[in-house]
């Protein structure tokens, strides 16, 4: 949180946040580079997105539920609590420390820009930690394509036709594009929480969403 201290005030509120999430739920000061940084690591996204979808849980219990060594989830959890993108819960069993995602309208947000006010240290800073973000975002979805190529061809045909793997060009204004991401996370958001039936029809696929400008400013 320190890098955040240089920042105005005014320039951590006027900076790009994740588009899509509404602004009365977002908080003040955006991610530095120290905390994109930390994130950018495919298990620790993984991480964060068990303990926002599914709630508090253990290192032991995270390691089961993603396949890991506990003493992985565990050493990727507390460099996440050091970044200041995780919390402690309230312990439940007196052994093992709990762990929890914090709310959206407190927890810092990822910053797609870099402000024009920003120092070259700030800039060069949060530019190389986009770009470690984002390699590993893509790494994971590679993963997941790679998982789909394995299974594909074992799941029902509806399923198999359920996928969509494409890219086309669109036009719009800053308003308009904002309306289309907020658009397509609010369809997507009721389908991010696992089913709690262990018999339920529904299944796990991976969503991938991107808007990417490709015109410079005038």
């Amino acid at each position: 949180m320190t890098e955040l201290a240089s920042w105005s005030e005014a320039t951590q509120r006027d900076l790009a946040y994740a588009p899509g999430i509404a602004e009365e739920k977002l908080p003040v000061a955006p991610m530095g580079s120290a905390q994109l940084r930390a994130l950018a690591h495919p298990l620790r996204m993984q991480l964060l997105h068990v303990l926002h979808t599914e709630g508090p849980a253990t290192a032991t219990q995270l390691a089961r539920r993603l396949g890991k060594s506990s003493g992985s989830t565990s050493y990727h959890l507390r460099a996440l609590h050091r970044a200041g993108l995780l919390e402690e819960a309230e312990r439940q069993d007196g052994r093992e420390r709990w762990w929890q995602h914090p709310p959206l309208s407190e927890g810092p947000m990822i910053p797609n820009s870099v402000p024009p006010e920003a120092s070259d240290l700030e800039r060069r800073q949060l530019q190389a930690a986009h770009e470690t973000l984002e390699r590993a975002l893509l790494e994971r979805d590679e993963q997941a394509l790679q998982r789909w190529n394995e299974v594909r061809y074992d799941l029902p045909l509806d399923m198999q036709e359920t996928q969509w793997i494409g890219g086309f060009q669109i036009w719009g204004t800053v308003a308009e594009v904002r309306d289309l991401v907020a658009g397509v996370l609010d369809l997507a958001e009721p389908l991010s929480t696992p089913p709690d039936e262990a018999d339920s029809a529904r299944t796990a696929l991976h969503f991938t969403f991107r808007v990417l400008p490709q015109e410079p400013s005038q």
